[in-house]
C-alpha cells in the first residue's frame, strides 16, 4: 500500500530528496551535525543522510536532515 501511494505522489509531482554525496543546500537540507571530510573536495558535502525531505513542485515540504563534512586541514 505504502509503495503504491509513493507512486501515486510521485506522478503527481512529489520529489524525495536524498542528497548523500551532494553539496550541502540550505534551502533544501537541513544540518543535524558535521564530521571531518578526508580531503578538501569533500567540504560541505552530504555525509550521511538521517532523514530523507520531500518537495512537492517548488514548494519544499520538508529539508532532508543530514550529516555535513567539514575540512578542517
Amino acid at each position: 500500500m505504502q509503495k503504491k501511494l509513493l507512486k501515486a505522489l510521485q506522478a503527481a509531482g512529489l520529489e524525495i530528496i536524498h542528497p548523500l554525496d551532494q553539496p550541502f543546500d540550505p534551502s533544501q537540507h537541513e544540518a543535524v551535525m558535521t564530521e571531518p571530510a578526508l580531503s578538501p573536495e569533500d567540504d560541505h558535502m552530504v555525509g550521511r543522510v538521517f532523514q530523507s525531505g520531500y518537495r512537492f513542485g517548488p514548494q519544499l515540504l520538508r529539508p532532508a536532515r543530514v550529516v555535513v563534512k567539514q575540512w578542517n586541514g
